[in-house]
């Protein structure tokens, strides 16, 4: 995969911040081994040191971990932060949240209409690909898996983001997924998987149709059905 050089970022936080944007869209999967210290520096266009400090970043939040030896190196993990600790997180946040869902639903929605008039068939491939590998929800005694259900998420607004041929509105589009995925990929997201799978199926069938104004319509409807979701997370009480 390309890494575009970030010839600005001049800090380990902005380091990890790009890394982060990488793993949130769903590009890089648990279990993927990043490239070497040395080869992202260069490719980043910034020192090893600050590479350094965006990979300790990451692992301070569980999002990697590092593994000695010949076949070592750092790995994406699952997050492992406590969900008490991102439930507080974002009810101090909570309006700054909910400034990130309006600007997200925003650019959703105009991404949505464009792709219904410019995707192409392997665009909508990609699209049912990404909406047949959410996970289903976990029988009794079993594990869901956050992990599937995020890398999932992410390969279909990337798709339609594609789909869009806009390169700015991608952009914008990354952003704020990374930044409304990193205090939320590891809060209860089971039993809204199906409601997830429903209206991604809903954008696809309105871009398919080449139906710009139901595509942004749909749009809108899976961002308010987010900003419900976060206010149902924060209300939820913890586990004593």
């Amino acid at each position: 995969m390309e890494i575009k050089q970030l010839q600005t970022v001049r800090t380990g936080q902005e380091v990890a911040a790009y890394l982060r944007e990488r793993i949130a869209c769903g590009e890089w999967g648990v279990g993927y081994r990043l490239p070497a210290q040395r080869q992202l520096a260069s490719e980043l266009g910034v020192g090893r040191q600050a590479v350094r400090q965006g990979i300790s970043h990451l692992e301070a939040e569980g999002y990697l971990m590092t593994r000695r030896g010949a076949r070592g190196g750092s790995f994406v993990g699952e997050p492992s932060t406590p969900v008490s600790v991102w439930r507080e997180l974002l009810r101090a946040n909570l309006p700054d949240m909910e400034d990130l869902i309006d600007f997200r639903s925003a650019i959703e929605q105009r991404i949505c209409a464009l792709a219904a008039l410019r995707r192409s068939d392997s665009d909508l491939q990609a699209m049912r690909t990404a909406i047949e590998a959410l996970p289903a929800a976990a029988p009794l005694n079993e594990v869901f898996s956050y992990s599937a259900f995020r890398e999932a998420d992410g390969q279909f607004h990337s798709a339609v983001s594609a789909a869009s041929n806009n390169k700015r509105l991608t952009e914008a589009s990354r952003r704020a997924r990374s930044e409304l995925f990193m205090p939320t990929d590891n809060l209860p997201y089971e039993q809204r998987v199906e409601v997830t799978r429903q209206q991604h199926t809903e954008i696809y069938e309105a871009i398919a149709s080449g139906d710009p104004d139901a595509a942004a319509l749909a749009a809108r409807a899976h961002m308010d059905e987010t900003l419900r979701n976060l206010h149902a997370i924060i209300s939820e009480a913890d586990s004593p």
